[in-house]
């Protein structure tokens, strides 16, 4: 008997295992789908959750409204973006059509403008229906300029028809707005725009580039002149129709000059409004929020505390001329300085030692950090000490440029140094880049808590006074002043050891800095043995008591407990640049000069820091900007007392608690003149750096 398989006996299909392998993929996208799915009603849940938390807490009606604003927003910002890209559709196959509705957009814009800013009459209503006559007038204008016709027949119509617009602006505008000329303002205006735009337009077309340049840059500079150095509100319809008929007529001239748009011309315009359509808003928020304010700052810091009239230079003579600003009475007692004469010393034992070291390898001046270091310490101590003497706004900003930029570049480089590779190192990282996330207003509040002084007779709160008293009550008693000394002389011994080492080693920077530790510890020493140390004063009949110290209020070197906020926030930052800058150092060199002989602060001096020269100089740079326009911390502390003032506290307190807007804008740009370099500088390092 023969016992057949029902189970088919045909050869399997090749393409089986695809099937298979297509079969499993299905099963795996439909279980991503499941669990996307999952994922997704999760976060839905979350986010309701969050809102309904946010209603609940905030209250409801104030969520409703500020959701409402983000979709009004981003509603208008999208019609925007769609419309500006449907309307340059047009501009290919109907240029007509385009610059009909161009001519309506612009009209409406600027009649929108203006009758926002009250400067048109009464029309109700109010602002919709003086836009929509400019944007009528305009468009028409432009209709009739984009049809073909002759270059003669061209000409006159731009000029008629901007005239006409020209005159319709200034039948509109309110009569409390109209322009009383300055003829001198109008015509150096105009003479101005002349020479700025034909001068770009030279550069870029030749003769012909430079003749409809000068024309648009008349319109332009008559248009500012016209209005930006009139008295307005004391002029007439006639002014008014000078000042905008003019520029009206300027502007229909050099369109009417122009040639007539060809297809070509056409498409290269399609593609070149697409870039366009990107920048214009960037371009828009940055005209807005900085250069008319900036403009407008630069005008007022010509004029009288109101502004209402012409006063020159008189702020900016106020400014180098008061005392409180600028003061050089006292520039010589830096001379007689304790910490002056440190420096030198300083300066002259850095110059000794590189003149010594150069011997050695048959050089004038050996450029190391033995060398190096004490002259850069010595030099930032004259600058201290010079900054000291002279006072008012201007050196107290100076002094916190030199002091703040130099020490929070020199502590952010020392802990990414120490801290690299090291076993603590994203720990160490961590609590130094802490201070970053606290604003300037909420670290000034935390160490004015912690200079506070109380009354001599109450316990102290602050840190560092109760540190202070701490230490005074401690070298007056008996046994706490010996078991001071004795930790002091341990201290003294391990850095005398460390000292050693460095030199057998030929490690100088370890060397260096234990002996500066080293002549601090014999100080320390001295102090307690000695006259004593800390916050304790003995009177005539041998009481003993507790002594504070005014940090904020006890000049000169008030300033610099101020610095130590920005310090303590800024030094984060550095060591986090820098850190990755010596972490990009080709691992190569290191090893190389390693195999040379080279020590480890050799390998740091002379290989290291070149490499990480440019971003110390990005560093440098951030810093002095951040620092010149420091204003928080001072507001908050002191509020420019004591002799603590800076020029945008000065500047905050002029405009806005003066009401001297004149002076206050006089010291707005003076800031804004003394960073420009400092931004030249980074400009040019980051073109370089592209090339």
């Amino acid at each position: 008997m023969t016992v057949t398989d029902d189970r088919s006996t045909e050869p399997a299909s090749p393409d089986a295992p695809i099937a298979k392998q297509v079969a499993i993929g299905d099963a795996e996208a439909t279980m991503r789908g499941r669990r996307f799915s999952a994922d997704a009603a999760f976060r839905a849940a979350v986010l309701v959750a969050l809102l309904a938390f946010l209603g609940f807490y905030v209250g409801a009606g104030s969520m409703v409204t500020t959701l409402l604003k983000v979709a009004v927003a981003f509603a208008i910002s999208a019609a925007l973006f769609i419309g500006a890209n449907k309307l340059f559709d047009q501009a290919y196959p109907r240029w007509t059509v385009f610059n009909t509705m161009l001519g309506g957009v612009i009209g409406f814009t600027v009649f929108l403008l203006l009758d926002g800013n009250r400067l048109l009459r009464e029309l109700s209503p109010r602002p919709w229906l003086w836009a929509v006559v400019g944007a009528a007038a305009l468009a028409a204008v432009m209709f009739l300029l984009s049809a073909p016709r002759q270059q003669l027949a061209r000409l006159p119509l731009a000029v008629a028809g901007f005239c006409g617009f020209g005159v319709l602006t200034a039948f509109a505008t309110d009569e409390t707005v109209h322009p009383g000329l300055d003829w001198a303002a109008l015509l150096i205006g105009t003479a101005i725009g002349v020479f700025v735009v034909g001068g770009i337009g030279m550069m870029r077309g030749g003769s012909a580039g430079a003749e409809k340049g000068a024309i648009g840059g008349a319109a332009l500079g008559w248009l500012i002149g016209a209005w930006g150095g009139a008295d307005l509100g004391a002029g007439s319809v006639g002014e008014a129709l000078i000042a905008t008929v003019v520029p009206a007529a300027l502007i229909g001239l050099r369109i009417g000059l122009g040639a007539e748009v060809g297809p070509t011309r056409r498409r290269a315009f399609d593609k070149k409004a697409r870039s366009w359509i990107f920048l214009v808003p960037a371009l828009t928020f940055i005209a807005a929020g900085l250069v008319i304010p900036l403009l407008r700052t630069i005008y007022l810091s010509f004029r009288n505390d109101d502004g209402s009239e012409n006063v020159g230079l008189v702020n900016y003579e106020d400014i180098f001329t008061n005392k409180n600003s600028f003061n050089l009475d006292n520039w010589s007692a830096f001379l007689t300085s304790r910490l002056f004469w440190i420096a030198i010393g300083m300066v002259g034992l850095g110059i000794i030692v590189g003149v010594v070291s150069g011997r050695r390898t048959r050089q004038a001046f050996e450029k190391g950090e033995a060398s190096l270091a004490p002259i850069f310490i010595g030099l930032f101590l004259i600058s201290c000490a010079v900054l000291s003497t002279v006072r008012g706004t201007i050196f107290n900003n100076i002094w916190w440029v030199v002091v703040v930029t130099t020490l929070s570049t020199a502590i952010g480089l020392g802990v990414a140094v120490l801290a690299d590779r090291s076993k603590g190192e994203n720990i160490a990282k961590s609590l130094i880049f802490l201070p970053m996330a606290i604003s300037f207003v909420g670290a000034g509040i935390i160490w004015r808590f912690m200079y506070i002084a109380r009354p001599e007779s109450d316990e102290q709160t602050g840190v560092l006074n109760s540190l202070w008293v701490w230490l005074g009550q401690i070298s007056t008693s008996g046994a706490g002043k010996a078991v001071a000394v004795a930790a002091l002389a341990l201290m003294a011994l391990g850095l005398v050891l460390l000292v050693r080492r460095g030199l057998r080693t030929k490690q100088n920077t370890l060397a260096g800095i234990s002996l500066g530790l080293l002549l601090v510890a014999g100080y320390l020493i001295y102090r307690f043995i000695g006259p004593g140390l800390g916050g304790f004063t003995t009177n005539e009949e041998g009481v003993t008591s507790s002594r504070t110290i005014l940090f904020l209020q006890e000049g000169p070197f008030n300033n610099m407990w101020l610095m130590v906020v920005l310090i303590w926030i800024q030094s984060g930052f550095a060591m986090v640049i820098l850190s990755a800058a010596i972490k990009a150092v080709p691992t190569e060199l290191t090893e190389a000069a390693k195999m040379d002989g080279a020590s480890e602060s050799q390998v740091f001096w002379r290989v290291t820091m070149p490499q990480i020269a440019p971003t110390i100089g990005v560093v440098v740079t951030t810093l002095i900007v951040t620092v010149m326009k420091v204003f928080d911390i001072v507001k908050v502390t002191t509020s420019g007392d004591f002799d603590t003032q800076v020029v945008a506290n000065e500047m905050f307190t002029r405009a806005f608690g003066q009401s001297k807007d004149g002076l206050g804008a006089a010291l707005a740009v003076v800031l804004f003149v003394a960073i420009i370099p400092v931004m030249y500088l980074n400009i040019r390092r980051m073109q370089r750096a592209r090339i």
